[in-house]
């Protein structure tokens, strides 16, 4: 391994350590803090080092001189003058063209529009005029009208009757003969046929109705005392309650054993020795208990991955199988002070998973 990659590896290890001091702070573990000494003494030695080392040459120039190869590497501005007209000339032609097309769907739309009109006219002229055939059908000259035809009675027993009649007909066969007097006729006169009157009917009077008094509305019921919602039972408190959980999605493992790192604290994240933590198992019912927690931080998942979580106290019930550990904190001699937290877990491989708790100590 060379001495660069070295250094470069000791400088990344000591900035890890540096992220957990700065989340930490006081409460940093001492085995980091040693370990971040260690690293800054042992890069202030190889640095002090490094400086005696020979500095490497800058290599000449080969094949033509510094002054060719600056005036090789100056850009051409004609270039770019020659790619600019190159560009306009395309951008000139597309709007050119979008001027033609527009020249022509207005001529077209123009050219519609002048045929429509012509078809209309010529429709209107060659329509019959219904104002003609109206006044043909008024107008009583234009049929012929059929005139009543008189033929008169010819009275044999009249002197030149027959001869007369005959004569008057030949003349004009419409007429009556002059000499005949109309018959009178009798004119019809209206017989007026007197009707009874009819006698006056009484109308009968009707009698005044006496109107019943308003009935009064029934007084309204009297408001129905509504009891009192029960008293709720105090929910049991306990000096510890839960301020942290880890996350699952970062927590995956393949090792066969259930793990769950738990940080008993105070109120000030201070590490608290003397309790244990209680498990109870769904549905087998097995029952597990850890050790006493420490009063440091005395376990942690890992040191060199991404996620760290640093706990006093680790609760191993077994291996995994399906069902629910609730767990909670305890005191040496078992009795519960925290409220119960239920983590499942599956006897699928694919769904192995750590877990990470914070039980925090209430202000009293």
């Amino acid at each position: 391994m060379s001495i660069d990659r070295h250094l470069q590896e000791k400088i990344y290890r000591l900035e890890t350590l540096r992220k957990y001091q700065a989340y930490y702070g006081p409460n940093t573990p001492q085995q980091i803090i040693a370990e971040i000494n260690q690293l800054e003494a042992e890069l202030r030695r190889m640095l002090k080092a490094d400086v005696t080392r020979p500095t490497k040459v800058a290599p000449r120039f080969s094949g033509q001189k510094p002054r060719q190869a600056a005036r090789a590497k100056q850009p051409q501005p004609p270039a770019k003058k020659k790619a600019a007209a190159k560009s306009a000339q395309p951008a000139a032609r597309q709007q050119s063209q979008l001027t033609t097309d527009l020249l022509a769907t207005v001529a077209f739309v123009g050219l519609v529009l002048l045929l429509g009109t012509i078809v209309f006219i010529a429709y209107l002229e060659s329509r019959p005029s219904s104002n003609a055939a109206l006044a043909q059908s008024n107008n009583p000259s234009a049929g012929v009208i059929l005139r009543p035809t008189f033929t008169p009675t010819v009275n044999p027993n009249a002197p030149g009757g027959a001869e007369a009649a005959g004569m008057v007909v030949a003349d004009n066969s419409l007429l009556p003969p002059a000499q005949r007097e109309p018959t009178p006729l009798p004119t019809m006169v209206p017989t007026l046929t007197p009707s009874p009157a009819p006698l006056p009917t009484d109308t009968p009077t009707p009698l005044p109705t006496n109107t019943p008094p308003p009935t009064l509305p029934p007084p309204p019921p009297q408001p129905t005392a509504t009891p009192a919602p029960p008293t709720p039972v105090p929910a049991p408190t306990f000096p510890f309650s839960v301020t942290e959980q880890g996350n699952r999605m970062f927590q995956s493992t393949s090792y066969h054993g259930i793990t769950i790192y738990v940080a008993i604290v105070s109120e000030g994240n201070i590490p608290m020795g003397g309790y244990k933590i209680v498990g109870d198992h769904v549905p087998s019912g097995q029952h597990a208990e850890s050790a006493l927690s420490t009063w440091n931080w005395s376990v942690t998942n890992c040191l060199d991955c991404d996620y760290v979580k640093f706990g006093n106290v680790k609760f191993e019930p077994g291996s995994f199988e399906d069902g629910t550990w609730n767990i909670y904190v305890a005191d040496e001699a078992g009795n519960k002070l925290s409220d119960v937290v239920p983590l499942s877990y599956s006897a699928d491989p694919a769904q192995w998973v750590w877990d990470f708790v914070i039980f925090q100590r209430n202000s009293s």
